[in-house]
């Protein structure tokens, strides 16, 4: 299964103190949603996201703090993940520090976006004004899942500010066994 995200806004290379993680998982969620309404995955929502799960069947729901996720990449479902990311910011190539940050901590922000968080804290001094979507439509269970990255950087040419980037994010979701929960990803 392949398909693309694309992240619009701040990526700052904070890595795991990052606090606007939340941003990009919030950024994230309508198009992985949108996602599990399309074929082949239609097919499958109505047992996969279930919760509690039912009886002799595999559900990708995680449940953190009390919000719930609905990763697409899980080890329940025997998948990794090979990421391609075409990253536009503000700096010019082979600038890789810069007030932004530079381009490893900011991809691992983006890394930590992508999946569960930790917590349903994880990152967040505060819960937001509105409500988290339940559930959260994220990509990754964990970022373990991730086999192999490829950064490949251009410079944006529209005005924006240091740390506004837009992430073009090529996904290719693979399999490490074939069963009949992932049959048809």
């Amino acid at each position: 299964m392949e398909f693309r995200l694309i992240y619009e806004g701040p990526l700052r290379g904070q890595g795991a103190k990052s606090t606007h993680k939340w941003e990009i998982r919030r950024a994230l969620h309508p198009q992985l949603q949108r996602l599990w309404q399309l074929r082949p995955l239609e097919t499958l929502a109505d047992s996969l996201l279930a919760y509690p799960p039912r009886p002799d069947k595999v559900s990708v729901i995680v449940e953190k703090g009390g919000l719930h996720f609905a990763p697409l990449v899980t080890q329940r479902l025997n998948l990794y993940v090979e990421l391609s990311v075409l990253l536009f910011r503000q700096q010019p190539r082979g600038t890789l520090i810069t007030d932004g940050g530079d381009i490893d901590n900011r991809l691992k922000t983006l890394l930590d976006g992508l999946r569960v968080p930790h917590g349903s804290l994880e990152g967040r001094k505060t819960l937001p004004d509105e409500p988290d979507p339940d559930p959260m439509f994220c990509l990754l269970e964990d970022d373990s899942l991730v086999t192999k990255v490829s950064v490949e950087s251009e410079q944006l040419l529209r005005p924006a500010r240091p740390d506004e980037v837009v992430a073009i994010i090529s996904v290719h979701v693979k399999k490490t066994v074939l069963t009949h929960s992932n049959m048809s990803l």
